[in-house]
């Protein structure tokens, strides 16, 4: 679809991502005028790649304790007009087949992410919404009007195409998978307007470490709870798994860390803890490995473990130890069996850094939520202007729950962007 350069839109919303496909959707079911402007040449890269391409669209279990940023009351407001099983029903009205798996995550009956891409597509299509393809924003600007009047946005494209609106949607995501196309480009627009922009952070991402015994054991994966501590003081966890990798630590687990850490990068001590026994106490380990190694005397000490944990993981454990990993079992005296005991209820990395935007699921940091309204998702700012997704200082842990903050904030502001 093209652009009609020749008249004043009721609403442009820029960025096609969840939010934006949301907005537009909403935006287009009043019959106003609405187009939506996208970088890329399709919608939805993002949304393909969630859930390893299957699109884990929202979770059951959504409430505001799984989201992180500057103010949980804005939070709770955006996701209680617009909650997980309001965002469930949207889609199956859609033709969509839901199912829900393990830790209540919500994916499309068909397994692909283009199920969910495909089906908003449409409606957009059915709703004559005008989309502006491989055409990026270059300069948004507010027309000066007589005193009284409602604003209107002057929007420039790449191309030099310029276009009007009466009320824009910014949903161009945040710095997080700028591969996909979200580069923080709003972000100069809105300071320019009088907003601000809390710092920001790859969140969600990969944590790389001092230490470099993990790139023996890459690819193994673990199961326990991850604390993450700055100057010995909690600043995170989360229990699942975690994964070794040639740089450090990856897995859910561990990339639920990289928030929390990153306002301390560079500034103090950061320490990454590992439990593999979160249910049972240091006691409880130390009396199992000394029935296993009553009943395996004669056996290395690496091989008595297999049995406890991984077997690539254990000559690591008790090299770090300084314990002979080939040390027969009867010849472990109690003090090292407690330590390893201590070991693997508090195996510790320290940080050196996060990886990078490219490998991060989603910024944490935005605009201030106290310069939005919760109602509606207007600037309090700039009449007219509306924000949602990740734009915003807001981000999800993983598995559905950045997706559904995306589906909330951007029914809100197709809602009221169109009244």
């Amino acid at each position: 679809m093209g652009i009609n350069k020749n008249i004043i839109y009721d609403i442009a919303v820029i960025g096609g991502g969840a939010a934006g496909l949301m907005s537009a959707v909403i935006a287009s079911q009043s019959k106003k005028s609405v187009i939506l402007i996208e970088k890329n040449i399709d919608l939805g890269r993002k949304i393909l790649a969630t859930g390893n391409g299957r699109c884990n669209l929202t979770n059951r279990l959504t409430n505001v304790s799984r989201y992180h940023g500057g103010n949980t009351t804005f939070i709770e407001s955006v996701l209680k007009q617009f909650d997980q099983f309001k965002t469930i029903r949207f889609f199956e009205d859609l033709g969509l087949v839901l199912k829900e798996e393990n830790l209540g995550r919500i994916f499309p009956r068909t397994d692909e992410a283009k199920s969910v891409v495909d089906a908003l597509a449409y409606e957009l299509k059915k709703n004559n919404v005008e989309i502006s393809f491989n055409n990026q924003v270059r300069k948004l600007e507010i027309l000066k009007l007589a005193k009284g009047e409602t604003s209107l946005f002057k929007i420039t494209l790449e191309n030099s195409t310029q276009i009007q609106a009466k009320n824009v949607i910014l949903t161009v995501g945040g710095q997080a998978s700028p591969q996909f196309g979200s580069t923080g480009d709003a972000y100069f627009w809105l300071k320019n307007f009088g907003h601000t922009i809390t710092p920001l952070y790859p969140a969600l991402t990969p944590i790389e470490t001092i230490e470099t015994w993990p790139k023996e054991i890459q690819g193994l994966k673990i199961e326990g709870k991850v604390t993450a501590t700055v100057d010995s003081k909690v600043v995170n966890e989360k229990n699942g798994d975690l994964l070794f990798t040639h740089f450090g630590i990856s897995g859910p687990a561990a990339m639920a860390q990289a928030a929390a850490i990153g306002p301390y990068l560079n500034k103090s001590d950061i320490k990454i803890h590992i439990d593999l026994f979160p249910d049972q106490s240091v006691s409880d380990v130390d009396e199992i490995i000394k029935k296993i190694i009553d009943s395996n005397g004669a056996k290395q000490i690496k091989n008595t473990l297999f049995g406890l944990i991984p077997s690539r993981l254990a000559p690591i454990i008790l090299t770090n130890l300084n314990i002979d990993p080939d040390k027969k079992s009867a010849e472990i005296s109690k003090n090292n069996r407690l330590e390893i005991a201590k070991t693997l209820k508090n195996i510790t990395l320290t940080v050196s850094n996060t990886r990078s935007f490219k490998e991060a699921q989603v910024t944490h940091g935005g605009v201030n939520l106290d310069e939005v309204n919760s109602e509606t998702m207007e600037s309090k700012i700039i009449t007219g202007l509306y924000l949602a997704g990740e734009i915003l200082d807001v981000d999800g842990d993983s598995g559905g729950f950045n997706l559904q903050w995306a589906w909330s904030s951007g029914h809100l502001a197709g809602t009221n962007a169109s009244r």
